[in-house]
């Protein structure tokens, strides 16, 4: 990590010493959430921190309320959130990370299971020191990763979403994403490899072996009507007849439904994918940032946050100090029947293999559509 000219003692120091100032005079003004955020520095006598949060719905919503609440109570560190899906955003991070080393374009944030185990593959991120972490002693070690180089806060699923006004009997499987009764009427995220799995997995294949599953999806290909690349895109062609099934997430097909559109989860009978969500430092950071950073990520682990990141992201919480409300509970996707059938991934495979798959993706499923 590069040195920077203001010591985190002082930033925080001076911090206590305003605390009791108005919020917005501390702040500075709004936090900025175009996903052309500037790259982090240190201007104006702040230290800018600027913080990875998942694009669309409420998965902002816990980013940007803590981002406030920091701020009111260290005036000389300036947040902002960079919203944009880890798929899109991630290049991105990596690009920089290449062409100003120095200067990252976020210097932390929320990631998947997949980002989280490609950018180990890239040196992207720092190790942390769980013992630092005083709140690290509350989160399981389902949650920690065995390189330290990041740490859970909570963890989706990925099962079927479908619109439940066009679709009257509700999906049972994964086989039912590629049945010609769905011909036309299939949307997909842009190399969403899950589903090549999965048939591979019905169909005699693995995770190491998806011969089967590409086979399948060259075949079914014309099923798809679109692939989307953004969750807002995905809500829209969900709701307006566009497409009546998915895979998806299972928190980010409940928020869709929050928000008004005719769609819900499934877990399918051979059960979801486990998808951990991982908050992580990236390298490049200045010695204050970083430690900026781990304040930042250490309070963001206690139960406070974990509650919220849980009931806006619609995710099991990290923190077994958080208890999930009773409208969470009672969901399918934490029914304890199938949590006990949760489908784990060795999330380094898929990173070392996610570029050739990317290009079957491109050969076999999208030359097909």
């Amino acid at each position: 990590m590069r040195k920077a000219q203001m010591s985190r003692r002082s930033l925080l120091g001076a911090a206590a010493a305003a605390a009791a100032l108005p919020l917005l005079s501390a702040c500075g003004g709004e936090i900025d959430t175009d996903t052309d955020a500037p790259q982090a520095d240190n201007t104006g006598g702040k230290e800018t921190i600027t913080i990875f949060a998942f694009l669309g719905n409420r998965l902002a919503d816990m980013p940007k309320a803590f981002a406030q609440d920091y701020m009111s109570r260290h005036p000389n560190v300036d947040i902002k959130i960079y919203e944009d899906s880890n798929a899109v955003g991630y290049p991105k991070i990596l690009a920089a990370k290449q062409t100003t080393p120095d200067k990252p374009l976020v210097n932390m944030g929320f990631f998947n299971s997949q980002i989280s185990a490609q950018g180990d593959l890239d040196g992207t991120w720092n190790t942390l020191d769980y013992a630092a972490l005083s709140n690290a002693t509350d989160i399981s070690d389902t949650f920690r990763r065995p390189n330290s180089n990041g740490i859970g806060i909570g963890a989706d699923q990925i099962g079927i979403v479908y619109n439940t006004e066009n679709i009257s009997t509700p999906p049972a499987g994964w086989a039912d994403l590629w049945d010609d009764r769905h011909r036309g009427k299939l949307t997909l995220f842009d190399y969403w490899w899950q589903v090549v799995f999965m048939a591979a997995r019905l169909n005699g294949g693995s995770l190491s072996n998806m011969d089967p599953g590409w086979n399948l999806w060259r075949e079914k290909a014309g099923n798809i009507r679109t692939l989307v690349t953004a969750n807002p895109e995905w809500q829209q062609v969900l709701s307006n007849g566009t497409a009546d099934i998915t895979s998806c997430w299972n928190g980010t097909g409940l928020q869709f439904k929050a928000d008004g559109a005719p769609v819900d989860y499934v877990v399918p009978a051979e059960g979801a994918i486990a998808v951990p969500v991982y908050l992580q430092t990236v390298q490049g950071n200045s010695d204050n940032q970083q430690e900026i950073c781990l304040d930042i990520l250490n309070e963001m682990l206690a139960p406070r946050w974990c509650q919220m990141w849980a009931e806006t992201a619609v995710q099991a919480p990290a923190n077994s100090g958080v208890t999930l409300p009773a409208d969470l509970a009672g969901l399918p996707g934490f029914q304890q029947a199938n949590v006990d059938k949760l489908i784990s991934v060795d999330w380094g495979l898929v990173a070392q293999q996610n570029a050739a798959w990317r290009s079957r993706w491109d050969a076999d499923v999208k030359a097909n559509i």
